[in-house]
Protein backbone atom coordinates (compact mmCIF):
# COMPACT_ATOMS: atom_id res chain seq x y z
CA UNK A 1 0.00 0.00 0.00
CA UNK A 2 2.67 2.47 -0.98
CA UNK A 3 1.55 6.00 -1.53
CA UNK A 4 2.06 7.39 -4.97
CA UNK A 5 4.36 10.12 -3.66
CA UNK A 6 8.01 9.41 -2.91
CA UNK A 7 7.86 11.81 0.04
CA UNK A 8 6.62 10.40 3.33
CA UNK A 9 3.10 11.73 4.05
CA UNK A 10 2.91 14.24 6.87
CA UNK A 11 -0.62 13.26 7.97
CA UNK A 12 -3.06 10.41 7.58
CA UNK A 13 -5.21 12.65 5.39
CA UNK A 14 -2.29 13.20 3.04
CA UNK A 15 -1.56 9.47 2.89
CA UNK A 16 -5.17 8.71 1.99
CA UNK A 17 -5.14 11.44 -0.62
CA UNK A 18 -2.04 9.95 -2.26
CA UNK A 19 -3.41 6.40 -2.51
CA UNK A 20 -4.19 5.09 -5.96
CA UNK A 21 -7.82 4.25 -6.77
CA UNK A 22 -7.40 0.47 -6.41
CA UNK A 23 -5.77 0.74 -2.97
CA UNK A 24 -8.33 3.23 -1.71
CA UNK A 25 -11.15 1.03 -2.98
CA UNK A 26 -9.72 -1.95 -1.11
CA UNK A 27 -9.45 0.12 2.07
CA UNK A 28 -13.13 1.05 1.91
CA UNK A 29 -14.07 -2.57 1.23
CA UNK A 30 -11.98 -3.72 4.21
CA UNK A 31 -13.37 -0.94 6.43
CA UNK A 32 -16.86 -0.39 5.00
CA UNK A 33 -17.98 1.77 7.92
CA UNK A 34 -15.76 4.54 6.51
CA UNK A 35 -17.97 4.75 3.44
CA UNK A 36 -21.27 5.22 5.31
CA UNK A 37 -22.46 7.88 4.83
CA UNK A 38 -20.52 8.86 1.72
CA UNK A 39 -17.50 10.95 2.82
CA UNK A 40 -17.30 14.47 1.45
CA UNK A 41 -13.51 14.48 1.26
CA UNK A 42 -10.29 12.90 2.47
CA UNK A 43 -10.24 14.97 5.65
CA UNK A 44 -13.59 13.52 6.66
CA UNK A 45 -12.42 10.04 5.66
CA UNK A 46 -9.35 10.36 7.88
CA UNK A 47 -11.54 11.72 10.66
CA UNK A 48 -13.74 8.64 10.57
CA UNK A 49 -10.76 6.30 10.37
CA UNK A 50 -9.38 7.58 13.68
CA UNK A 51 -12.49 7.18 15.84
CA UNK A 52 -12.34 4.52 18.51
CA UNK A 53 -15.43 2.77 17.19
CA UNK A 54 -14.08 2.50 13.65
CA UNK A 55 -10.69 1.33 14.88
CA UNK A 56 -12.35 -1.33 17.03
CA UNK A 57 -14.20 -2.60 13.95
CA UNK A 58 -10.95 -2.63 11.96
CA UNK A 59 -9.19 -4.62 14.69
CA UNK A 60 -11.92 -7.24 14.39
CA UNK A 61 -10.59 -7.98 10.89
CA UNK A 62 -7.07 -8.77 12.11
CA UNK A 63 -5.49 -12.08 13.05
CA UNK A 64 -4.19 -12.71 16.56
CA UNK A 65 -0.62 -11.94 15.50
CA UNK A 66 -1.64 -8.75 13.70
CA UNK A 67 -3.58 -7.59 16.76
CA UNK A 68 -0.51 -8.22 18.90
CA UNK A 69 1.70 -6.20 16.54
CA UNK A 70 -0.91 -3.42 16.53
CA UNK A 71 -0.85 -3.34 20.32
CA UNK A 72 2.94 -3.08 20.42
CA UNK A 73 2.90 -0.42 17.70
CA UNK A 74 0.29 1.62 19.56
CA UNK A 75 2.80 2.22 22.34
CA UNK A 76 5.24 3.86 19.91
CA UNK A 77 5.03 7.33 18.46
CA UNK A 78 7.17 6.50 15.42
CA UNK A 79 8.58 3.08 14.59
CA UNK A 80 10.26 0.98 11.95
CA UNK A 81 8.80 -2.51 11.43
CA UNK A 82 12.17 -4.27 11.50
CA UNK A 83 12.97 -2.74 14.90
CA UNK A 84 9.56 -3.05 16.49
CA UNK A 85 9.53 -6.48 18.15
CA UNK A 86 12.57 -8.18 16.70
CA UNK A 87 13.29 -9.95 20.01
CA UNK A 88 9.91 -11.70 20.03
CA UNK A 89 9.01 -12.46 16.39
CA UNK A 90 10.47 -12.94 12.94
CA UNK A 91 11.08 -9.59 11.19
CA UNK A 92 9.40 -10.83 7.99
CA UNK A 93 6.24 -11.72 9.91
CA UNK A 94 6.25 -8.37 11.67
CA UNK A 95 6.76 -6.59 8.35
CA UNK A 96 3.76 -8.32 6.80
CA UNK A 97 1.65 -7.49 9.85
CA UNK A 98 2.68 -3.82 9.69
CA UNK A 99 1.81 -3.70 6.00
CA UNK A 100 -1.61 -5.08 6.87
CA UNK A 101 -2.03 -2.37 9.52
CA UNK A 102 -1.06 0.28 7.00
CA UNK A 103 -3.49 -1.13 4.41
CA UNK A 104 -6.25 -0.62 6.99
CA UNK A 105 -5.04 2.91 7.82
CA UNK A 106 -4.32 1.92 11.42
CA UNK A 107 -0.78 3.20 10.92
CA UNK A 108 0.45 5.72 8.38
CA UNK A 109 3.71 6.89 6.91
CA UNK A 110 6.31 4.89 5.02
CA UNK A 111 8.50 1.91 5.88
CA UNK A 112 11.16 4.18 7.35
CA UNK A 113 8.79 5.90 9.77
CA UNK A 114 5.37 4.46 10.58
CA UNK A 115 3.04 6.19 13.03
CA UNK A 116 0.03 4.58 14.71
CA UNK A 117 -3.13 6.65 14.66
CA UNK A 118 -3.49 8.22 18.07
CA UNK A 119 -6.79 6.53 18.89
CA UNK A 120 -5.18 3.10 18.48
CA UNK A 121 -3.49 3.36 21.87
CA UNK A 122 -6.78 4.43 23.44
CA UNK A 123 -8.50 1.35 22.06
CA UNK A 124 -5.88 -0.96 23.54
CA UNK A 125 -5.94 0.88 26.86
CA UNK A 126 -9.74 0.53 26.98
CA UNK A 127 -9.85 -2.96 25.52
CA UNK A 128 -13.23 -4.61 25.17
CA UNK A 129 -14.19 -7.17 27.76
CA UNK A 130 -12.99 -10.63 26.91
CA UNK A 131 -9.94 -9.68 24.87
CA UNK A 132 -6.58 -11.03 25.97
CA UNK A 133 -3.96 -8.59 27.26
CA UNK A 134 -0.83 -8.11 25.23
CA UNK A 135 2.23 -9.89 26.51
CA UNK A 136 5.87 -10.15 25.54
CA UNK A 137 5.33 -13.55 23.93
CA UNK A 138 3.40 -13.10 20.68
CA UNK A 139 0.78 -15.52 19.39
CA UNK A 140 1.78 -17.67 16.41
CA UNK A 141 2.35 -15.67 13.25
CA UNK A 142 0.63 -18.33 11.16
CA UNK A 143 -2.77 -20.05 11.53
CA UNK A 144 -3.18 -23.51 13.10
CA UNK A 145 -2.38 -26.32 10.66
CA UNK A 146 -4.01 -29.32 12.45
CA UNK A 147 -1.31 -31.70 11.29
CA UNK A 148 -2.61 -34.40 13.65
CA UNK A 149 -6.19 -34.27 12.34
CA UNK A 150 -7.75 -37.40 10.89
CA UNK A 151 -8.11 -37.66 7.13
CA UNK A 152 -10.65 -39.29 4.80
CA UNK A 153 -10.60 -40.33 1.17
CA UNK A 154 -11.48 -37.08 -0.70
CA UNK A 155 -13.46 -38.91 -3.39
CA UNK A 156 -15.56 -40.72 -0.81
CA UNK A 157 -16.03 -37.48 1.14
CA UNK A 158 -17.43 -35.70 -1.90
CA UNK A 159 -19.77 -38.58 -2.78
CA UNK A 160 -21.18 -38.70 0.75
CA UNK A 161 -21.60 -34.91 0.78
CA UNK A 162 -23.41 -35.07 -2.58
CA UNK A 163 -25.86 -37.55 -1.06
CA UNK A 164 -26.53 -35.10 1.76
CA UNK A 165 -27.02 -32.30 -0.77
CA UNK A 166 -29.61 -34.40 -2.59
CA UNK A 167 -31.39 -35.14 0.68
CA UNK A 168 -31.46 -31.43 1.51
CA UNK A 169 -33.28 -30.66 -1.74
CA UNK A 170 -35.72 -33.50 -1.08
CA UNK A 171 -36.42 -32.36 2.48
CA UNK A 172 -36.93 -28.78 1.35
CA UNK A 173 -39.45 -29.97 -1.23
CA UNK A 174 -41.26 -31.94 1.48
CA UNK A 175 -41.25 -28.96 3.84
CA UNK A 176 -42.72 -26.52 1.34
CA UNK A 177 -45.26 -29.05 0.02
CA UNK A 178 -46.30 -29.65 3.63
CA UNK A 179 -46.89 -25.92 4.05
CA UNK A 180 -48.92 -26.03 0.83
CA UNK A 181 -51.26 -28.68 2.27
CA UNK A 182 -51.14 -27.50 5.89
CA UNK A 183 -50.01 -23.85 6.11
CA UNK A 184 -48.07 -23.05 9.28
CA UNK A 185 -49.74 -20.44 11.46
CA UNK A 186 -47.25 -17.82 12.67
CA UNK A 187 -47.25 -16.41 16.17
CA UNK A 188 -46.94 -12.72 16.92
CA UNK A 189 -43.15 -13.01 17.10
CA UNK A 190 -43.10 -14.23 13.50
CA UNK A 191 -42.27 -17.87 14.22
CA UNK A 192 -44.39 -21.02 14.20
CA UNK A 193 -45.64 -22.72 17.34
CA UNK A 194 -43.42 -25.23 19.12
CA UNK A 195 -45.89 -28.01 18.41
CA UNK A 196 -45.78 -27.29 14.68
CA UNK A 197 -41.99 -27.31 14.74
CA UNK A 198 -41.99 -30.66 16.51
CA UNK A 199 -44.31 -32.16 13.90
CA UNK A 200 -42.17 -30.66 11.16
CA UNK A 201 -39.04 -32.24 12.64
CA UNK A 202 -40.75 -35.64 12.74
CA UNK A 203 -41.83 -35.31 9.13
CA UNK A 204 -38.33 -34.33 7.96
CA UNK A 205 -36.70 -36.89 10.27
CA UNK A 206 -34.34 -34.31 11.76
CA UNK A 207 -33.80 -32.74 15.16
CA UNK A 208 -35.96 -29.79 16.16
CA UNK A 209 -33.02 -27.37 15.85
CA UNK A 210 -32.36 -28.61 12.32
CA UNK A 211 -36.06 -28.22 11.46
CA UNK A 212 -35.88 -24.58 12.56
CA UNK A 213 -32.85 -24.03 10.32
CA UNK A 214 -34.62 -25.71 7.38
CA UNK A 215 -37.53 -23.35 7.90
CA UNK A 216 -35.21 -20.33 8.07
CA UNK A 217 -33.45 -21.36 4.86
CA UNK A 218 -36.78 -21.87 3.09
CA UNK A 219 -37.84 -18.37 4.10
CA UNK A 220 -34.61 -16.54 3.25
CA UNK A 221 -34.45 -18.37 -0.09
CA UNK A 222 -37.93 -17.05 -0.79
CA UNK A 223 -39.57 -20.48 -1.10
CA UNK A 224 -42.04 -19.68 1.68
CA UNK A 225 -44.08 -16.52 1.97
CA UNK A 226 -46.75 -15.10 4.25
CA UNK A 227 -50.44 -15.06 3.43
CA UNK A 228 -53.04 -13.46 5.69
CA UNK A 229 -56.19 -15.47 6.31
CA UNK A 230 -58.87 -14.67 8.88
CA UNK A 231 -56.57 -12.42 10.86
CA UNK A 232 -53.78 -15.02 10.98
CA UNK A 233 -50.48 -14.97 9.13
CA UNK A 234 -49.87 -18.29 7.40
CA UNK A 235 -46.59 -19.61 6.06
CA UNK A 236 -47.29 -20.93 2.55
CA UNK A 237 -45.31 -21.52 -0.66
CA UNK A 238 -44.41 -18.45 -2.67
CA UNK A 239 -44.30 -18.00 -6.43
CA UNK A 240 -40.52 -18.33 -6.14
CA UNK A 241 -41.07 -21.95 -5.09
CA UNK A 242 -42.75 -22.65 -8.43
CA UNK A 243 -39.67 -21.26 -10.19
CA UNK A 244 -37.31 -23.16 -7.90
CA UNK A 245 -39.05 -26.47 -8.58
CA UNK A 246 -38.31 -26.16 -12.30
CA UNK A 247 -34.56 -25.88 -11.69
CA UNK A 248 -32.14 -28.76 -11.97
CA UNK A 249 -31.22 -30.52 -8.73
CA UNK A 250 -27.78 -28.92 -8.49
CA UNK A 251 -29.28 -25.48 -9.17
CA UNK A 252 -31.85 -26.01 -6.42
CA UNK A 253 -29.10 -26.98 -3.99
CA UNK A 254 -26.97 -24.02 -5.02
CA UNK A 255 -29.75 -21.55 -4.17
CA UNK A 256 -30.26 -23.17 -0.76
CA UNK A 257 -26.54 -23.21 0.04
CA UNK A 258 -26.09 -19.60 -1.06
CA UNK A 259 -29.04 -18.53 1.08
CA UNK A 260 -27.53 -20.32 4.08
CA UNK A 261 -24.21 -18.56 3.55
CA UNK A 262 -25.48 -15.08 2.81
CA UNK A 263 -28.90 -14.60 4.37
CA UNK A 264 -29.22 -17.00 7.29
CA UNK A 265 -27.47 -15.08 10.10
CA UNK A 266 -28.17 -17.27 13.13
CA UNK A 267 -24.93 -19.22 12.58
CA UNK A 268 -22.89 -16.19 11.52
CA UNK A 269 -22.34 -13.99 8.52
CA UNK A 270 -21.38 -15.44 5.17
CA UNK A 271 -17.76 -14.28 5.23
CA UNK A 272 -17.34 -15.71 8.73
CA UNK A 273 -18.68 -19.10 7.63
CA UNK A 274 -16.33 -19.15 4.66
CA UNK A 275 -13.48 -18.22 6.97
CA UNK A 276 -14.38 -21.14 9.24
CA UNK A 277 -14.35 -23.58 6.33
CA UNK A 278 -10.87 -22.35 5.47
CA UNK A 279 -9.69 -24.38 8.47
CA UNK A 280 -10.23 -27.57 6.46
CA UNK A 281 -7.57 -26.58 3.94
CA UNK A 282 -7.80 -27.93 0.41
CA UNK A 283 -10.56 -30.54 -0.11
CA UNK A 284 -7.90 -32.88 -1.52
CA UNK A 285 -6.45 -33.17 1.98
CA UNK A 286 -9.64 -34.78 3.33
CA UNK A 287 -9.01 -33.20 6.73
CA UNK A 288 -11.55 -33.95 9.48
CA UNK A 289 -11.95 -31.23 12.11
CA UNK A 290 -13.72 -31.06 15.45
CA UNK A 291 -15.68 -28.08 16.82
CA UNK A 292 -12.69 -27.29 19.04
CA UNK A 293 -10.45 -27.17 15.96
CA UNK A 294 -12.79 -24.77 14.18
CA UNK A 295 -13.03 -22.52 17.21
CA UNK A 296 -9.23 -22.48 17.58
CA UNK A 297 -8.98 -21.49 13.92
CA UNK A 298 -11.48 -18.63 14.33
CA UNK A 299 -9.85 -17.53 17.59
CA UNK A 300 -6.61 -17.00 15.66
CA UNK A 301 -8.21 -15.54 12.54
CA UNK A 302 -10.53 -13.07 14.30
CA UNK A 303 -9.66 -12.85 18.02
CA UNK A 304 -11.44 -9.52 18.45
CA UNK A 305 -14.80 -10.74 17.18
CA UNK A 306 -17.01 -11.62 20.17
CA UNK A 307 -19.53 -14.39 20.56
CA UNK A 308 -17.72 -17.56 19.49
CA UNK A 309 -18.50 -20.69 21.50
CA UNK A 310 -17.89 -24.39 21.09
CA UNK A 311 -21.66 -24.81 20.70
CA UNK A 312 -21.74 -22.43 17.76
CA UNK A 313 -18.82 -24.22 16.11
CA UNK A 314 -20.58 -27.57 16.63
CA UNK A 315 -23.80 -26.20 15.13
CA UNK A 316 -21.87 -24.87 12.14
CA UNK A 317 -20.29 -28.26 11.44
CA UNK A 318 -23.58 -30.10 11.96
CA UNK A 319 -25.40 -27.85 9.52
CA UNK A 320 -22.56 -28.12 7.01
CA UNK A 321 -22.98 -31.90 7.15
CA UNK A 322 -26.69 -32.07 6.33
CA UNK A 323 -26.36 -29.17 3.87
CA UNK A 324 -23.97 -31.28 1.82
CA UNK A 325 -20.95 -29.02 2.31
CA UNK A 326 -19.05 -31.69 4.20
CA UNK A 327 -19.04 -35.47 4.17
CA UNK A 328 -17.60 -37.79 6.82
CA UNK A 329 -16.45 -34.63 8.62
CA UNK A 330 -14.29 -33.32 5.75
CA UNK A 331 -14.87 -30.61 3.14
CA UNK A 332 -16.48 -31.57 -0.18
CA UNK A 333 -14.68 -30.68 -3.42
CA UNK A 334 -17.55 -28.45 -4.61
CA UNK A 335 -18.16 -26.68 -1.28
CA UNK A 336 -15.72 -23.76 -1.28
CA UNK A 337 -16.32 -21.98 -3.51
CA UNK A 338 -19.80 -23.31 -4.22
CA UNK A 339 -19.67 -25.21 -7.51
CA UNK A 340 -23.05 -26.46 -8.66
CA UNK A 341 -21.65 -27.83 -11.93
CA UNK A 342 -19.25 -30.14 -10.07
CA UNK A 343 -22.11 -31.34 -7.87
CA UNK A 344 -24.34 -32.00 -10.89
CA UNK A 345 -22.05 -34.84 -12.00
CA UNK A 346 -22.68 -36.63 -8.70
CA UNK A 347 -26.47 -36.32 -8.52
CA UNK A 348 -28.95 -38.84 -10.00
CA UNK A 349 -31.08 -38.06 -13.04
CA UNK A 350 -34.71 -37.15 -12.46
CA UNK A 351 -37.50 -39.43 -13.66
CA UNK A 352 -41.16 -38.70 -14.34
CA UNK A 353 -42.58 -42.18 -13.73
CA UNK A 354 -43.16 -44.74 -11.00
CA UNK A 355 -43.88 -48.45 -10.83
CA UNK A 356 -47.30 -49.03 -9.24
CA UNK A 357 -47.63 -52.38 -7.45
CA UNK A 358 -50.55 -54.48 -6.28
CA UNK A 359 -49.87 -53.85 -2.57
CA UNK A 360 -50.98 -50.19 -2.86
CA UNK A 361 -47.42 -48.93 -3.24
CA UNK A 362 -45.56 -47.14 -5.99
CA UNK A 363 -41.78 -47.17 -6.40
CA UNK A 364 -39.94 -44.16 -7.80
CA UNK A 365 -36.64 -45.45 -9.25
CA UNK A 366 -35.00 -42.05 -8.80
CA UNK A 367 -35.71 -38.45 -7.89
CA UNK A 368 -38.97 -37.37 -9.46
CA UNK A 369 -39.54 -34.35 -11.64
CA UNK A 370 -41.37 -31.50 -9.87
CA UNK A 371 -44.70 -32.33 -11.51
CA UNK A 372 -44.44 -36.05 -10.76
CA UNK A 373 -43.33 -35.38 -7.18
CA UNK A 374 -46.29 -33.05 -6.68
CA UNK A 375 -48.73 -35.66 -8.00
CA UNK A 376 -47.36 -38.52 -5.92
CA UNK A 377 -46.98 -36.34 -2.85
CA UNK A 378 -50.65 -35.39 -3.11
CA UNK A 379 -52.00 -38.90 -3.71
CA UNK A 380 -49.78 -40.98 -1.43
CA UNK A 381 -47.56 -40.93 1.64
CA UNK A 382 -43.85 -41.65 1.59
CA UNK A 383 -43.20 -45.00 3.24
CA UNK A 384 -39.44 -45.30 2.83
CA UNK A 385 -36.51 -43.70 1.08
CA UNK A 386 -33.16 -44.89 -0.10
CA UNK A 387 -31.97 -45.77 -3.57
CA UNK A 388 -35.66 -45.59 -4.50
CA UNK A 389 -38.63 -43.90 -2.84
CA UNK A 390 -41.66 -45.99 -1.88
CA UNK A 391 -45.07 -44.29 -1.82
CA UNK A 392 -48.12 -45.90 -0.20
CA UNK A 393 -51.71 -45.22 -1.24
CA UNK A 394 -54.34 -45.34 1.46
CA UNK A 395 -57.90 -44.22 2.04
CA UNK A 396 -56.56 -41.28 4.06
CA UNK A 397 -54.10 -40.12 1.38
CA UNK A 398 -56.72 -40.37 -1.37
CA UNK A 399 -59.28 -38.52 0.74
CA UNK A 400 -56.70 -35.80 1.28
CA UNK A 401 -56.28 -35.51 -2.49
CA UNK A 402 -60.06 -35.42 -2.93
CA UNK A 403 -60.30 -32.58 -0.41
CA UNK A 404 -57.81 -30.70 -2.58
CA UNK A 405 -60.10 -31.06 -5.58
CA UNK A 406 -59.09 -34.37 -7.17
CA UNK A 407 -62.00 -36.57 -8.30
CA UNK A 408 -61.64 -40.29 -8.97
CA UNK A 409 -61.33 -39.91 -12.74
CA UNK A 410 -58.52 -37.36 -12.37
CA UNK A 411 -56.70 -39.56 -9.85
CA UNK A 412 -56.86 -42.65 -12.08
CA UNK A 413 -55.83 -40.70 -15.17
CA UNK A 414 -52.86 -39.18 -13.34
CA UNK A 415 -51.70 -42.52 -11.93
CA UNK A 416 -52.02 -44.20 -15.30
CA UNK A 417 -49.90 -41.49 -16.93
CA UNK A 418 -47.22 -41.77 -14.23
CA UNK A 419 -47.06 -45.57 -13.98
CA UNK A 420 -44.90 -47.74 -16.23
CA UNK A 421 -47.16 -50.69 -15.40
CA UNK A 422 -50.95 -51.14 -15.63
CA UNK A 423 -52.80 -50.00 -12.52
CA UNK A 424 -53.64 -52.97 -10.27
CA UNK A 425 -57.34 -53.72 -9.82
CA UNK A 426 -57.28 -53.28 -6.00
CA UNK A 427 -55.99 -49.72 -6.40
CA UNK A 428 -58.72 -48.95 -8.97
CA UNK A 429 -61.36 -50.19 -6.52
CA UNK A 430 -59.84 -48.07 -3.71
CA UNK A 431 -60.00 -44.95 -5.88
CA UNK A 432 -63.54 -45.62 -7.11
CA UNK A 433 -64.70 -46.04 -3.52
CA UNK A 434 -64.15 -42.28 -3.17
CA UNK A 435 -67.29 -41.72 -5.28
CA UNK A 436 -69.41 -43.10 -2.46
CA UNK A 437 -68.12 -40.43 -0.07
CA UNK A 438 -69.60 -36.98 0.29
CA UNK A 439 -67.98 -34.66 -2.28
CA UNK A 440 -65.88 -31.72 -1.07
CA UNK A 441 -67.44 -28.24 -1.03
CA UNK A 442 -67.62 -26.70 -4.49
CA UNK A 443 -67.25 -23.14 -5.70
CA UNK A 444 -70.40 -22.03 -7.56
CA UNK A 445 -71.53 -25.65 -7.57
CA UNK A 446 -68.51 -26.87 -9.59
CA UNK A 447 -65.16 -27.99 -8.20
CA UNK A 448 -62.35 -27.28 -10.66
CA UNK A 449 -59.29 -29.31 -9.69
CA UNK A 450 -57.23 -27.91 -12.55
CA UNK A 451 -57.92 -24.38 -11.33
CA UNK A 452 -56.50 -25.21 -7.92
CA UNK A 453 -53.34 -26.59 -9.48
CA UNK A 454 -52.86 -23.60 -11.73
CA UNK A 455 -53.54 -21.04 -9.03
CA UNK A 456 -52.49 -22.46 -5.66
CA UNK A 457 -52.36 -20.33 -2.54
CA UNK A 458 -49.17 -18.30 -2.68
CA UNK A 459 -47.74 -15.91 -0.10
CA UNK A 460 -45.61 -12.80 -0.33
CA UNK A 461 -41.98 -13.13 0.67
CA UNK A 462 -40.76 -11.24 3.75
CA UNK A 463 -37.04 -11.78 4.21
CA UNK A 464 -35.99 -11.50 7.87
CA UNK A 465 -33.38 -8.89 8.72
CA UNK A 466 -29.98 -9.94 9.98
CA UNK A 467 -29.49 -9.17 13.65
CA UNK A 468 -25.75 -8.54 13.38
CA UNK A 469 -24.68 -4.90 13.39
CA UNK A 470 -21.95 -5.90 10.97
CA UNK A 471 -24.39 -7.24 8.40
CA UNK A 472 -23.05 -6.99 4.87
CA UNK A 473 -26.25 -5.39 3.56
CA UNK A 474 -25.65 -2.32 5.73
CA UNK A 475 -22.56 -1.35 3.72
CA UNK A 476 -22.00 -0.44 0.07
CA UNK A 477 -20.96 -3.11 -2.40
CA UNK A 478 -17.87 -3.04 -4.62
CA UNK A 479 -19.56 -1.01 -7.36
CA UNK A 480 -20.80 1.60 -4.89
CA UNK A 481 -17.38 1.84 -3.26
CA UNK A 482 -15.77 2.35 -6.67
CA UNK A 483 -18.19 5.21 -7.32
CA UNK A 484 -17.27 6.78 -3.96
CA UNK A 485 -13.57 6.61 -4.85
CA UNK A 486 -14.24 8.25 -8.22
CA UNK A 487 -16.19 11.04 -6.50
CA UNK A 488 -13.38 11.64 -4.00
CA UNK A 489 -10.86 11.82 -6.83
CA UNK A 490 -13.04 14.26 -8.74
CA UNK A 491 -13.17 16.60 -5.75
CA UNK A 492 -9.38 16.55 -5.54
CA UNK A 493 -9.02 17.12 -9.28
CA UNK A 494 -11.59 19.94 -9.27
CA UNK A 495 -11.12 21.72 -5.92
CA UNK A 496 -13.32 24.67 -4.94
CA UNK A 497 -12.26 28.15 -6.13
CA UNK A 498 -9.20 29.52 -4.41
CA UNK A 499 -9.73 31.91 -1.55
CA UNK A 500 -9.26 35.66 -1.95
CA UNK A 501 -5.49 36.24 -1.75
CA UNK A 502 -6.12 39.37 0.28
CA UNK A 503 -7.42 37.25 3.12
CA UNK A 504 -4.90 36.76 5.90
CA UNK A 505 -3.24 33.40 6.39
CA UNK A 506 -5.22 33.38 9.65
CA UNK A 507 -8.46 33.56 7.69
CA UNK A 508 -9.08 29.82 8.11
CA UNK A 509 -9.07 30.09 11.88
CA UNK A 510 -12.81 30.56 11.96
CA UNK A 511 -13.57 27.77 9.50
CA UNK A 512 -14.82 24.48 10.92
CA UNK A 513 -12.23 23.51 13.56
CA UNK A 514 -12.71 19.76 13.16
CA UNK A 515 -10.21 19.36 10.31
CA UNK A 516 -7.45 21.18 12.18
CA UNK A 517 -8.14 19.21 15.35
CA UNK A 518 -8.01 15.89 13.51
CA UNK A 519 -4.76 16.83 11.79
CA UNK A 520 -3.23 17.92 15.08
CA UNK A 521 -4.02 14.52 16.59
CA UNK A 522 -1.82 12.87 13.97
CA UNK A 523 0.99 15.48 13.86
CA UNK A 524 1.09 16.23 17.63
CA UNK A 525 1.47 19.93 16.79
CA UNK A 526 0.37 22.75 19.09
CA UNK A 527 -3.07 24.16 18.36
CA UNK A 528 -4.43 27.61 19.11
CA UNK A 529 -7.93 26.78 20.32
CA UNK A 530 -10.81 29.13 20.97
CA UNK A 531 -13.77 27.83 22.93
CA UNK A 532 -16.66 28.79 25.18
CA UNK A 533 -16.38 27.60 28.78
CA UNK A 534 -19.20 26.42 31.02
CA UNK A 535 -19.97 30.00 32.11
CA UNK A 536 -20.33 31.18 28.52
CA UNK A 537 -17.00 33.07 28.46
CA UNK A 538 -14.78 33.00 25.39
CA UNK A 539 -11.40 31.45 26.16
CA UNK A 540 -8.24 30.89 24.13
CA UNK A 541 -5.51 28.35 24.91
CA UNK A 542 -2.56 26.62 23.30
CA UNK A 543 -3.12 22.88 23.54
CA UNK A 544 -1.90 19.55 22.23
CA UNK A 545 -4.80 17.40 21.01
CA UNK A 546 -4.82 13.78 22.20
CA UNK A 547 -8.02 12.58 20.56
CA UNK A 548 -11.24 13.74 18.92
CA UNK A 549 -13.95 11.15 19.30
CA UNK A 550 -17.69 10.96 19.91
CA UNK A 551 -18.04 14.73 20.15
CA UNK A 552 -15.35 15.09 22.83
CA UNK A 553 -11.86 16.57 22.44
CA UNK A 554 -9.19 15.31 24.83
CA UNK A 555 -6.19 17.64 25.06
CA UNK A 556 -3.39 18.93 27.30
CA UNK A 557 -2.40 22.53 27.86
CA UNK A 558 0.82 23.16 25.93
CA UNK A 559 2.31 25.17 28.81
CA UNK A 560 1.00 23.56 32.02
CA UNK A 561 0.33 20.03 30.71
CA UNK A 562 -3.10 20.25 32.34
CA UNK A 563 -5.51 17.60 31.05
CA UNK A 564 -8.59 19.02 29.32
CA UNK A 565 -11.88 17.53 28.09
CA UNK A 566 -13.72 19.89 25.75
CA UNK A 567 -17.08 19.19 24.09
CA UNK A 568 -16.60 19.70 20.37
CA UNK A 569 -19.69 21.88 20.17
CA UNK A 570 -18.04 24.49 22.43
CA UNK A 571 -14.92 24.90 20.28
CA UNK A 572 -15.32 27.96 18.09
CA UNK A 573 -11.96 27.99 16.28
CA UNK A 574 -8.76 25.98 15.96
CA UNK A 575 -5.51 26.66 14.14
CA UNK A 576 -2.30 24.63 14.03
CA UNK A 577 0.71 26.79 14.91
CA UNK A 578 3.48 26.37 12.36
CA UNK A 579 6.59 28.43 11.62
CA UNK A 580 5.62 31.62 9.81
CA UNK A 581 1.97 31.44 10.87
Amino acid sequence: MAPSSAVSPRTLTQMLRELDAATLTQLLLDRPDLAVPTPTGFAELASRATTRHSISLALQRLTAFEVWVAGVASASRVFQPERLVIDYAEPADVGRACERLRSLALVWGDAAALRPVRALSNVFEKAVSGSEPLGHSPPPAHPPEFVDAETRNPTLVTKVAAGSAFELVRRMNCLVEHCDHQPLRLRRDGGPATRDLRLLAEMLDVRSAAAVTHLEIARVTGLLGISSHGGDDLLVPSTQFDVWQDLELHEQWLELAQAWFERQPSTGLGWLKRLAFGAFGAPEEGRVLTPADVRAWLDWQRPRRPGRTDRQAADLLEQASWLGLTGLGALAAYALPLDGAALAELLPTRVDHVVVQADFTAIAPGPLTPAAAHDLGTLADVESRGGATVYRFSTESLQRARALGWDSDTILATLQSRSRTPLPQPLRYLVRDLDRLKPPPAANGVWDAAHHHRQPLRGSVHLPNADDDDADDAFPDAAQVAAIVVALGAKETNPPPAADPTVSRWGDVFDSPLGALREAVETSEVVWCGYVDGAGRRTERLVRIASVDEGLVEARDAKTDEEMHLPLRRITAAHILRPGA
